[in-house]
């Protein structure tokens, strides 16, 4: 009797690996529940590693992140899928591309021969992807890590705002879009009476400047401020937030950060989550928040971090990427329905 279906996960994280991030511990989720199999394949491997997979048993479906450690050819690609008898290959794209950001031959050689394109934006974003491979392109947001969302908020007293982002520039250029937007963003924190900020990312300076944040320390980070604020990149791209939105609410701290279209299913100020069209905007809206209670503050944080467990961790967008093309049972709840429909038609 055969057993669950095998994925194969061509993977872009860098040894040593967490088993927490990546989609791992999600693919692992689905592995005890006895929904699939999972073989992980870290991006040091070469195409010749890759192959010799195709001795043993082949998979169900390749799934492939962003593939950018690896220099992978379309040749190599059609190589190795081939040898792994042609399984169909869905593609998580997770990165915003556009402006000077272009695509690289390696994410080409890969979309090119996807069954499916998953990008976490869509408008500009998906016509680009279009184009370049010719395949269709489905929605799925960013959500939080599972060990995020599953952290027990430690309960001590948190104070001030933490913005939470890195800057880029020459010459005081922005090299990446809405960067100029963060900048502004921050001078204006800075003018708020009262507001005890802390900038972490690389390229800031001044007295609010923290330096960069290891990517395991973000929550611990941003549950020591009473307040969190972002402000994305690639503002014009439909349905995009970084992965630093849902890391927030999974903080269980009221988050303050861009708007972009089609973000109506996020929750709003009720859980915690503020969004605002202008860098003035947010500034303004934290400047009214730090005048209210700050009990109701973080009970509203506490309610937008019970959300993110609910609807928006890499469980629930693994699940609905896998869904119609494996027995996973896509997620229904929430935000979801609206999500599935998003860029469709």
């Amino acid at each position: 009797m055969a057993g669950p279906p095998l994925v194969l996960h061509v993977s872009n994280e860098h040894p040593p690996v967490s088993p927490d991030y990546g989609f791992l511990r999600a693919f692992h989720e689905l592995t005890v529940r006895d929904v699939l199999r999972h073989e992980w394949i870290a991006p040091a491997a070469t195409p010749d590693r890759v192959a010799g997979l195709a001795a043993g048993e082949r998979p169900d479906l390749v799934f492939v992140q962003s593939p950018q450690p690896h220099p992978w050819t379309e040749r190599e690609v059609a190589g190795l899928l081939r040898g792994l008898g042609s399984p169909p290959v869905v593609v998580w794209e997770g990165d915003a591309w556009g402006g000077r950001k272009r695509l690289k031959a390696r994410n080409l050689a890969w979309l090119r021969h996807a069954d499916v394109v998953f990008s976490v934006a869509l408008g500009a974003q998906a016509e680009l992807l279009r184009r370049a491979c010719g395949r269709e392109v489905r929605y799925v947001p960013h959500v939080t890590p599972l060990c995020f969302a599953e952290s027990p908020d430690p309960g001590n007293a948190p104070r001030g705002v933490a913005l939470v982002g890195s800057r880029l520039t020459f010459c005081g250029v922005a090299l990446i879009a809405d960067d100029g937007q963060r900048g502004r963003l921050a001078r204006a924190l800075a003018r708020v009476p009262g507001c005890e900020l802390s900038i972490y990312g690389r390229g800031w300076r001044g007295p609010h400047a923290r330096g960069p944040v290891p990517y395991d320390d973000q929550l611990a980070v941003m549950r020591r401020a009473l307040i969190t604020v972002g402000w994305d990149r690639y503002r014009g791209h439909a349905g995009y937030f970084s992965d630093r939105l849902p890391i927030a609410l999974s903080a269980g701290r009221v988050h303050v950060t861009s708007r972009q279209p089609d973000l109506d299913w996020l929750p709003g100020p009720e859980n915690g989550l503020h969004l605002a069209d202008t860098p003035r905007e947010g500034a303004e809206r934290v400047r009214e928040l730090l005048g209210t209670d700050p009990g109701g503050l973080l009970a509203a944080g506490a309610r937008g971090g019970a959300w993110a467990r609910a609807h928006l961790t890499e469980l629930h967008a693994l699940r609905h990427m896998l869904a119609g093309r494996l027995p996973v049972p896509a997620p229904r709840s929430g935000p979801w329905p609206a999500i599935a429909s998003l860029g469709v038609g």
